[in-house]
């Protein structure tokens, strides 16, 4: 069967790029490997409320934060009060489902359980999937690879591998008892060598994980045991496991003649805080448009594709590559670095100016305000300049 377009993976992005595509009347097919839409699980849920201008899914919060208590490997406590609603926890499986869902209602099939296999490219795209056991084919004009970190389409295609990948495991939890207005994260080698820790709040439980660049089940149990963490951990009791990785990089090219990637497929990801959702999202849209716009010229080629580069990382390349650098200075940051920023940090007027300009989408105004500060700037200056 012939499609204008297959899109591989049935997650946020892959549903709102393929929404887009059939709201305007073209024949669309998404492949999903799971049998389940938005199974298993693997993201921590966390967004900002500007995900709401891409995708019809507020009614799948759970809880809404307003900041953050942050603690130093020593258990020196930050907090950053926003005052208002700064993010909300979702529910990442009925959240999937309802972008999907309204590109089922606008147009688009689905097919789960299809993993696929093979992909070829001769004039049009052909792609093998295997569905019960049995092989399957489709054409298309158009393939757009929305199937995560190991993306078989950005692997079949060669598209460039992201840069650094780092892995999670996170547990949901009942029995913790913090305020819900604010997520707990904890920093430092002893917590979580190269990312950090989370407790987040969801409604009835605590969505507890870590992501690291080694043995993320290893500092995940020392969670329980760790000085810092072990007093809030303490009667919690795991209902669910997750696990997942993490893509980091600025992918050069995510075109090439009748493809595209998107999202994790293409470490559309905020190497700050790991979150890939509202990065996805805006390149989606791009990826959609441009398809579309592909779709009603009958032209396929690279060139005309490589609108889609140019508009998703017009928005939000320059935040990618700012995020990159800050994850550079990051990782080479010693636990007496954090305790000393975290004493350079707690000011009064420091902490007012965080709560007024952090932004998980857009860290990097935060960081350009941060660095400028005289006693910053000489704790980080030498790290910025052995970098970079």
């Amino acid at each position: 069967m012939k499609y204008d377009a297959v899109v591989v993976g049935a997650g946020p992005i892959g549903g709102c790029a393929a929404g887009i595509i059939s709201k305007k009347g073209f024949k669309v097919l998404i492949l999903e490997e799971h049998s389940d839409i938005g199974r298993p699980v693997q993201c921590a849920g966390l967004v900002t409320p500007r995900v709401f201008e891409y995708v019809d899914t507020k009614k799948t919060v759970l809880n809404s934060v307003q900041g953050a208590n942050i603690y130093s490997p020593e258990g020196h406590r930050l907090r950053i009060d926003g005052k208002k609603t700064k993010a909300v926890v979702i529910d990442r499986a009925g959240f999937d489902k309802k972008i999907v869902m309204d590109a089922v209602d606008s147009g688009s099939e689905i097919l789960l359980g299809s993993k696929v296999i093979d992909v070829k490219r001769k004039n049009d795209i052909k792609i093998k999937f295997l569905k019960h056991g049995n092989v399957n084919e489709v054409k298309c004009s158009l393939l757009i690879g929305a199937d995560g970190v190991s993306s078989v389409v950005a692997k079949r295609f060669n598209f460039p591998p992201p840069e650094e990948v780092i892995s999670g495991f996170e547990s949901e939890m009942v029995n913790i008892d913090i305020d819900k207005k604010f997520i707990e994260i904890f920093v430092g080698k002893r917590a979580a060598p190269g990312f950090f820790s989370w407790v987040i709040p969801s409604d009835e439980t605590c969505r507890v994980g870590l992501c690291s660049t080694d043995k993320p089940f290893y500092y995940f149990r020392r969670m329980f045991k760790n000085i810092v963490s072990k007093e809030i951990l303490k009667n919690a009791k795991p209902i669910s496991y997750i696990a997942g990785a993490v893509p980091f990089g600025v992918a050069d090219k995510t075109y090439d003649d009748n493809v595209m990637i998107a999202g994790d497929a293409a470490s559309q990801v905020k190497p700050t805080s790991g979150g890939g959702i509202f990065t996805g999202l805006v390149s989606a849209k791009h990826c959609g448009n441009a398809a579309v716009k592909a779709l009603e010229k009958n032209d396929f080629s690279s060139k005309t594709l490589s609108e889609y580069q140019k508009l998703w990382y017009n928005e939000i390349g320059d935040e990618l590559k700012n995020g990159m650098r800050m994850r550079k200075i990051f990782k080479k940051l010693s636990d007496s670095d954090f305790e000393k920023i975290f004493s350079i940090l707690d000011d009064e007027e420091i902490l007012d100016l965080i709560s007024k300009h952090g932004d998980i989408d857009y860290p990097s105004n935060l960081a350009k305000i941060l660095v400028k500060k005289p006693k910053m700037l000489k704790l980080i200056g030498p790290l910025v300049k052995a970098l970079f």
